[in-house]
């Protein structure tokens, strides 16, 4: 970027204006996302279950769905002579706006037998979407994740949630864990127009067999909104406060006011933000 060389007090001030009030931020151009889930229980001839279910959106609408299965739920089973269950689920919240996405998803999985059968069962949830950020945006995001495994059994937990620029390849939130892990992110900054993707999935496996028992779970949550470039607070709002947060962030050398993106604090990112604010929004 070429640097234009600006004082602080050549910017106009101006009146707070409503940082969303521009047109929408982000165009979604593909996406999927599903819950699904499986149920198998034998147990030496008397009971022989062997159940899935899905459920699935290809558009840009809200997606709520939850989907259980229990393998004692099924016409097949025998509820007074069988020694082995199982059950799956997957759930999922999500909302897409021109400004934001937000999304839940669930996964869990049990199975437990006696001396002989099987009880296995698998829970999943997935979202996947390419998105056109369409202007220099901030953004904020969050998300959090779990997983959680028995130990002792056959199986496993995994949670993936991943937002991405496909232009550059850098990633604005990442959080891959399995079996018996956690992870957190908050973080704010600035983003350039291009194409994007969020894609992320949990899923939950449980293979009881010979007498054993287990549960596995996984989770995550997360949540991205995008905002005028000089909402520097993310308040929803551009005024006073933002210029002099920022400015106070750039005089301290902090990477929180790295306006470009480019891993470096210098003038080009006070120009940057300094422009985006005059200009309002």
């Amino acid at each position: 970027m070429r640097r234009i060389h600006m004082l602080a007090g050549a910017v106009p001030l101006f009146a707070a204006t409503s940082a969303l009030a521009q047109a929408q931020f982000i165009t979604p151009s593909e996406g999927t996302r599903s819950v699904s889930a499986t149920v198998i229980a034998k147990d030496a001839g008397i009971t022989n279950v062997n159940a899935s279910d899905s459920r699935r959106t290809n558009g840009f609408e809200d997606f709520n769905e939850s989907l259980e299965l229990k393998a004692s739920k099924q016409p097949q089973y025998d509820d007074t002579h069988s020694h082995a269950d199982s059950n799956g689920s997957g759930t999922e919240t999500s909302s897409i706006t021109s400004s934001r996405i937000s999304a839940e998803v669930r996964a869990t999985a049990n199975g437990w037998t006696q001396a002989t059968g099987r009880g296995y069962a698998t829970g999943n949830a997935d979202f996947y979407l390419t998105f056109q950020l369409n202007r220099f945006a901030r953004y904020a995001v969050s998300g959090d994740a779990t997983a959680d495994t028995t130990a002792g059994v056959y199986g496993g937990s995994t949670s993936l949630v991943y937002i991405a620029s496909l232009t550059t390849g850098e990633p604005v939130l990442s959080i891959d864990i399995g079996n018996t892990d956690s992870g957190s992110v908050r973080r704010k900054g600035w983003l350039f127009p291009g194409p994007f993707t969020l894609q992320g999935d949990v899923s939950a496996l449980v293979d009881a067999r010979e007498g054993t028992a287990g549960t596995a779970t996984s989770w995550w949550k997360m949540d991205i909104q995008f905002f005028c470039p000089a909402d520097y607070d993310t308040s929803g709002t551009v005024n006073q406060a933002d210029r002099d947060a920022f400015l106070n962030a750039w005089n301290a050398g902090s990477l929180d006011a790295d306006a470009d993106s480019n891993g470096v604090v210098n003038s080009t990112d006070r120009t940057t933000f300094l422009l985006a604010y005059g200009s309002g929004c």
